[in-house]
């Protein structure tokens, strides 16, 4: 009866064959990382704007090169995204729709949000998860809105409240049917991330919120899909199943994932909950749609958790899991405790959640 309402019934899946783990281009890692870091700390806007457009061009390089079976291919969508945004960013202080319409590209409203998807589908494991991780809308928003908080008040900036999340909920459905673990996670992630958009359209106790979920939503897709990736490389997982069964297979994986996820839809105990508590008061004084669409987003999102949670570990694991003896390496040692760390700052930003506003 689970298995029917989780949906992972189908085909049996083939005896896995773990994935050989890619190998990591550093170099083009570090440049991504120094871009990434560079929009959120630029002190002046020359210095945000090369930063902005170096993480552009090195997304659409990387997107654009073939290898691993791809033909290399012209990236029209992110490239199309980053012309506009920088655009919009050398214009000293936009009028409102040209605001609206930058933070709308930038955070992803659908259908904006293809350039991210087209991304998602060139770029390796590693370079997405980097991009995801620097949050670009929340960096627009940050450098364009929060220091003119007049500038999206009220008329497009309501509407883009809205439509924040309307995607937030398009988002978690399009988690539900993914049956792809990382897909599923990469859903949710961009359903909080609009959601944290919302609440940066909604007064100071808005940005409160979205600054604390911004800290819950980075650390935990973080720690998600990294247990995700660990998974298709050492069990070569792939898709949800009622027979992967990793509990007893990889408990080390397991418990990562169990504690990390349920933080990251709002669990008690973790900073989301207390992000997630300021962002539905802040809501509420702006629209009452917006606040049940948010309630009901945050429901699917933990729905989508679930589903994954059981699709990757639940049941009884196929006899090639529990014959497997994947050896634990240094790496993946160092990798776990990493993992480990940021899920206990995240429980202290629950215990202690001033810390981190």
């Amino acid at each position: 009866m689970v298995d029917t309402y989780l949906n992972l019934e189908g085909p049996r899946a083939e005896a896995p064959v773990a994935v050989p783990v890619r190998s990591t281009n550093w170099w083009s890692l570090a440049v991504g990382l120094i871009a990434a870091v560079g929009i959120w700390v630029a002190p002046t806007r020359p210095l945000f704007v090369a930063s902005w457009v170096l993480l552009f061009a090195w997304a659409c390089v990387r997107a654009g090169r073939g290898g691993r079976g791809k033909a290399a291919k012209f990236p029209v969508l992110p490239v199309l995204a980053g012309l506009l945004t920088t655009g919009l960013a050398l214009w000293g202080t936009p009028s409102q729709p040209f605001a609206a319409l930058g933070a709308a590209v930038a955070g992803g409203v659908m259908p904006f949000h293809l350039w991210l998807e087209g991304l998602r589908r060139r770029l390796k494991h590693t370079e997405f998860l980097l991009l995801l991780l620097c949050q670009p809308g929340v960096v627009w928003l940050h450098r364009f809105v929060e220091g003119n908080p007049t500038l999206l008040h009220g008329g497009l900036g309501n509407v883009l409240l809205v439509l924040f999340v309307v995607s937030a909920l398009l988002q978690s459905g399009l988690g539900l049917v993914r049956r792809e673990p990382a897909r599923a996670i990469i859903a949710i992630t961009l359903s909080q991330s609009c959601l944290l958009m919302a609440g940066a359209f909604s007064g100071h106790v808005g940005w409160q919120a979205a600054r604390m979920l911004l800290i819950a939503t980075v650390a935990g897709s973080l720690v998600l899909l990294s247990v995700v990736g660990l998974a298709r490389d050492a069990y070569g997982i792939e898709r949800l199943a009622p027979d992967n069964g990793l509990a007893d297979v990889a408990p080390d994986l397991h418990r990562l994932f169990l504690a990390m996820g349920w933080f990251f839809v709002g669990l008690p105990g973790g900073i989301a909950f207390f992000a997630e508590d300021l962002l539905f008061h802040a809501l509420l004084e702006e629209s009452t749609a917006a606040t049940l669409g948010f309630l009901f987003a945050s429901g699917l999102n933990a729905i989508v958790f679930y589903r994954v949670y059981a699709g990757l570990f639940c049941g009884t694991a196929r006899l090639e899991l529990r014959e497997a003896r994947t050896p634990r390496t240094a790496s993946r040692r160092r990798r776990v405790v990493l993992l480990t760390v940021v899920t206990a700052l995240v429980i202290l930003g629950g215990i202690a959640p001033t810390l981190f506003v």
